[in-house]
């Protein structure tokens, strides 16, 4: 019976535990429009030689686990130079976005990605001739919509390797699923905070790289005989959960 009450009591709380880190992660709406702005350039034809992405309006809806839902209005214009060495100017396409649905996660590296219908539809489509070379005959700056910030949303301040572990929040992933319940925050030199809020310590051994979570949620949270291992694979660090015969089951990476 105390096992049975245990494990209904981790569900229950394993459930909070995912509403709330979902609504303490969220990505920024700026963070949502350079991923999809990324995305849509990488996308664009060949043989057009620019692409702008102006945004009119991004709502945020709900999440689930690591998942983030944004609503968006935005116009995606495409400007082909053509041949002008034989009087073939190009031209230029806009397209829109309406109310258009994605959904921002990160994958199993830590980056984020996106997925949604990233072409819009051809019934929003108008393209018009070029009427001189280098010239567009819609302009940019004719349209409504404003670009994405600039900056690359993957990357962020890295804290430096110092041999210590870095202070921040801990997002926790099995391959490619969020495991949100293992996220944790890094406050100080020794001590951290769980998923569920509550305080504990931990030491850390950097000759092995070898981490010890004592108190708060951590220490019940994985099996008898797992172990975490910290270390700093291209430059982020990385909390990697192994089993016993040391392969890596979970990791946790730094995000801020």
């Amino acid at each position: 019976m105390k096992n049975k009450c245990l494990l209904v009591l981790t569900l229950v709380l394993a459930s909070i535990v995912v509403t709330s880190c979902s609504a303490q992660n969220r990505p920024s709406a700026d963070t949502f429009k350079q991923v999809l702005n990324q995305k849509l350039q990488a996308l664009r034809p060949t043989g057009w030689t620019e692409r702008n992405v102006l945004f009119q309006s991004v709502k945020a809806g709900g999440s689930s686990g690591g998942s983030y839902q944004f609503q968006v209005t935005a116009l995606v214009r495409d400007y082909g130079p053509g041949y002008p060495a034989n009087r073939y100017y190009g031209n230029t396409c806009v397209r829109r976005f309406d109310n258009a649905q994605f959904t921002l996660y990160r994958d199993a590296f830590g980056k984020w990605a996106i997925d949604g219908a990233l072409t819009p539809p051809m019934d929003t489509q108008t393209c018009k001739n070029n009427p001189a070379a280098g010239v567009s005959s819609i302009p940019a700056s004719s349209l409504s919509g404003s670009p994405a910030p600039e900056g690359d949303p993957s990357a962020g301040a890295k804290p430096a390797d110092t041999g210590k572990i870095a202070t921040g929040q801990y997002e926790c992933w099995a391959f490619s699923s969020a495991r949100p319940a293992l996220n944790f925050k890094i406050t100080s030199g020794s001590n951290y905070t769980g998923s569920d809020g509550s305080a504990g310590s931990y030491t850390f051994n950097p000759s092995d790289g070898s981490l010890t979570f004592k108190g708060g949620f951590l220490p019940g949270a994985v099996p008898a005989g797992y172990h975490w291992v910290y270390h700093v694979p291209g430059g982020r660090p990385t909390a990697s959960l192994r089993n016993a015969g040391n392969s890596e089951v979970s990791f946790c990476q730094w995000v801020r």
